[in-house]
């Protein structure tokens, strides 16, 4: 090799050396920057969790002192806007393999608890002292929670560590004694916001039931349910955070801006939050009726029907139930949050649906519509009448004739017939209120 060869071989060398350096030091920076990104995140959703679990306990502290329905409803509908906030910032979260079940739990239900409560005052019974001592149990829960959270090290290289350290100090300080009595209480309430109807999908025997939907469906990659999850929210920008885990293991994306889960198995969207400020009332119902059930057939949920709603900070919360020819499924719910603003999809949940459906292959009926409505009191008049499939207490389903009637006083109320053996499965009564129906 003479001398200006390798005079350029070393130029060439250096050169290559040096772009090579550069490339690190530029991915160097990306990867911080992203890394910086997605602390903030942390932070943020860190910050959110901590602060909605202290206007939980708060308001939990201060709906024990009002008796007027219309208070009771609002402060009710707050305690439960501050769970799904809590619950959306949690799953922004690094967790590793720990679920934080116990947080988790809390948070479904203590907003069951405030509005069952709720449905008493708006419906005249008034607030029991056994009902206050429980919402002050439930707000010294939250305040311990709180605490638990704040006080933990927030690892983010090590999120196993923390959040089994938070599940334990939760665990350790909370009044087991006392809140056990306001949480079992939800075992008779299977109600949960928005429409209180048949919809309980936190509640003990339904958190330990295993998805019909997820059993033996194929496993679907990181990068294959990352795909889903830009379909849902709409957002590219969005990153994978970590798994989630219990009865059904998702994988969790998000930014500073929206959280999403799908399943491993079968790739189905679990739940969808997105957190921004809604502006004045613009939409009608229908209007946002009309987007929530585009939205589901977008994303794959075929056969849709809207039942109830509730509306509350600017977001319509609607209930949809499976369609199964002409019977209403109500034991399989979606529910889809809409911006009163501009009916961006803000809210997906879809727990209910793939914990309970299935191709059922129903049977002909084995009852008229007539023999069923013998059943219903004289003292009701009749106004509309459907086939229904409503869950049980014990976790089944039962085939109904729905019947909706009022009574003398012009109240909604709902009959359910069973199909086969005519008796009366259920009765509720609709409490109509400015942001939707509620169900006693």
């Amino acid at each position: 090799m003479n001398k200006r060869t390798f005079v350029r071989f070393v130029s060439f060398f250096s050169a290559a050396i040096l772009i090579a350096f550069g490339m690190y030091v530029k991915e160097s920076r990306k990867s911080g920057r992203y890394r910086q990104i997605i602390e903030n995140g942390y932070a943020g959703a860190f910050d959110e969790l901590s602060s909605s679990l202290n206007d939980i306990s708060a308001n939990l502290i201060k709906i024990t002192y009002v008796s007027a329905p219309k208070q009771m409803a609002s402060y009710a509908s707050e305690i439960y806007s501050q769970a799904q906030l809590a619950k959306g910032a949690l799953y922004k979260l690094p967790t590793g393999e720990n679920d934080l079940s116990t947080v988790y739990k809390f948070l479904s239900q203590v907003g069951n608890y405030t509005l069952s409560v709720s449905k008493d005052v708006i419906s005249g019974k008034g607030i029991t002292d056994k009902q206050r001592d429980e919402l002050k149990s439930l707000s010294g829960a939250a305040k311990a929670i709180t605490e638990a959270i704040e006080q933990s090290n927030m690892d983010y290289n090590n999120p196993e560590y923390w959040a089994d350290e938070i599940e334990g100090k939760v665990k350790n300080s909370l009044d087991k004694k006392n809140l056990g009595s306001a949480l079992d209480e939800l075992e008779s309430n299977l109600s949960d916001y928005p429409t209180l109807i048949y919809d309980g999908p936190y509640s003990d025997h339904i958190l330990e039931k295993n998805p019909l939907m997820t059993a033996n469906a194929r496993e679907f990659s990181k990068t294959q349910a990352q795909e889903v999850a830009v379909t849902v929210t709409g957002d590219k920008s969005i990153e994978y955070s970590g798994m989630q885990n219990g009865k059904i293991e998702c994988y969790r994306f998000g930014n500073s801006n929206v959280t999403a889960t799908v399943s491993k198995a079968g790739g189905y969207a679990v739940y969808m939050r997105k957190s921004r400020t809604v502006g004045d009332h613009e939409l009608t119902y229908e209007k946002m009726i009309e987007k929530a059930k585009r939205y589901l057939e977008d994303i794959g949920f075929q056969n849709m029907v809207d039942t109830y709603y509730f509306t509350d900070a600017g977001i319509c919360v609607i209930n949809f139930a499976y369609l199964d020819g002409q019977t209403v499924c109500y034991t399989d719910l979606i529910k889809v949050g809409v911006a009163v603003d501009n009916g961006e999809i803000m809210l997906l949940e879809t727990v209910g649906y793939l914990t309970n459906h299935t191709l059922r292959a129903f049977e002909g009926l084995s009852a008229t519509a007539d023999e069923a409505r013998a059943a219903v009191s004289d003292l009701l008049t009749v106004e509309n009448t459907a086939v229904a499939l409503i869950p049980t207490n014990g976790g089944g389903e039962v085939r109904c004739y729905e019947f909706t009637c009022k009574d003398a006083e012009g109240t909604d109320i709902m009959i359910y017939v069973n199909a086969k053996n005519l008796d009366v499965e259920q009765i509720y009564i609709l409490l109509k209120t400015d942001g939707g129906t509620l169900v006693k």
